[in-house]
């Protein structure tokens, strides 16, 4: 089979690491071409996977049109599908300004998938604002982030949704459910959860993450939405923290917030190429993901596969990610003292993160895998020859999310 995966920027957070990982797993049985955004066009063989990178216009040359309509890029985009022709095509982000909400019309040509990995089909933005906010459940009437223009994003986006031919995938229960308030809910749904590569991502070899006889180290991973990790909650419980165990340190990967470079016990990694990832899980203590709006964060799955107990936030999807008790702790976003809390407790219990982290690696290996992301990617695509676990879980979900079909 021909596949076309489509990934609006690259590299480009969870979602692009997802789409790649997905590629990469899916050529190894089928002819794919994986075509991106970026700086430069490129058409690059890597292995068994074609790369076909598109050229963005600059960041300056683009409009707020450009998240809506953007010309140039979807005739490039449909002449390099048109030179392809693959037998279907399967799309992941194509906003932050890349191949913009007008691509999703080419759906109408071939056959087409969409994998949703946030809130910006129902939403102006990734993140809502608050990220707390519900308003997508009534048409964002009332929004007071974007007042107006969040009912013509609404009315635009809707409209492109009704038009195009896609059938959906959601890495978890709790986007399909919101997606109930779109005209999206009427297309069939699949549940497929996001998967990574277990061999690498594995826990350290010997007793445990952390190095040994040294003070535990909380790792803390960055992403593009900075504010909304949460960090500004993870900083002061970590000091009140530090007050009782004095040499505990906070690892930041990623771009910190001004004014983190000189605190005392913090290390700032910067931005650390993913091949150097599994080892930054495999020398911190615990993981901390405070995050006040997410879906199933990609580095969630890497820190548990990587055998780390996990602090996080229940929001989103992440409670079908994380057993409260069992592989992490799960407390209130926005809630200091609660976080500090359930950190303070897995620092003082090297037994307990003992066992969460691994039982942690044994839910990875059920759960997180990217075979069996690639193998429920071939059930729908029609190509595979048996149904999995995971995909046998997808009547459950309310029919109008399946689009009433089983």
């Amino acid at each position: 089979m021909k596949i076309a995966v489509l990934c609006g920027r690259y590299p480009y957070s969870g979602a692009g690491v997802i789409a790649r990982e997905s590629a990469e797993g899916l050529a190894r049985r089928h002819e794919v071409s994986f075509i991106h955004g970026g700086d430069v066009d490129s058409d690059r063989q890597e292995g068994a996977l074609r790369v076909i990178s598109l050229r963005l216009p600059p960041a300056e040359e683009q409009g707020v049109s450009h998240l809506y309509w953007s010309p140039a890029i979807v005739r490039q985009l449909r002449q390099t599908l048109r030179s392809l022709n693959p037998d279907l095509i399967h799309f992941h982000i194509i906003q932050r300004r890349s191949f913009s909400l007008a691509s999703l019309l080419l759906s109408r040509r071939r056959r087409a998938f969409w994998t949703i990995h946030d809130q910006w089909p129902l939403c102006v933005r990734s993140v809502p604002q608050p990220p707390s906010c519900e308003g997508m459940k009534r048409f964002c009437l009332f929004c007071t982030a974007w007042p107006g223009f969040s009912v013509a994003n609404k009315v635009l986006k809707e409209a492109v949704f009704a038009a195009s031919r896609l059938e959906v995938v959601v890495p978890s229960r709790w986007l399909g459910n919101l997606l109930r308030y779109s005209f999206l809910g009427r297309k069939r749904l699949h549940l497929i959860y996001n998967g990574i590569d277990l061999d690498r991502f594995r826990p350290a070899e010997g007793e445990g993450s952390g190095t040994a006889g040294s003070p535990p180290t909380i790792l803390y991973v960055a992403g593009p939405n900075n504010p909304t990790k949460g960090i500004a909650d993870l900083w002061p419980a970590f000091l009140r923290l530090r007050e009782r165990y004095a040499g505990l340190r906070l690892r930041v990967v990623g771009d910190p917030p001004d004014g983190f470079a000189d605190q005392e016990g913090v290390e700032i990694a910067g931005r650390v190429p993913r091949e150097a990832m599994p080892d930054e899980y495999r020398r911190a203590s615990l993981f901390v993901l405070p995050t006040l709006s997410d879906n199933t964060p990609v580095t969630l799955m890497e820190a548990m596969a990587s055998g780390l107990p996990v602090v996080a936030t229940a929001v989103g999807g992440i409670p079908e990610l994380v057993v409260p008790g069992v592989t992490g702790r799960l407390v209130p976003p926005g809630d200091m003292p609660a976080l500090a809390a359930a950190m303070e407790g897995l620092l003082a219990d090297p037994e307990a993160r003992r066992r969460m982290g691994t039982t942690g690696r044994k839910v990875a290996e059920t759960k997180f895998g990217r075979q069996r992301m690639v193998s429920e990617l071939e059930e729908i695509y029609g190509v595979a020859r048996g149904r999995t676990e995971e995909t046998a879980t997808l009547p459950t979900l309310p029919e109008a999310i399946c689009g009433g079909q089983r």
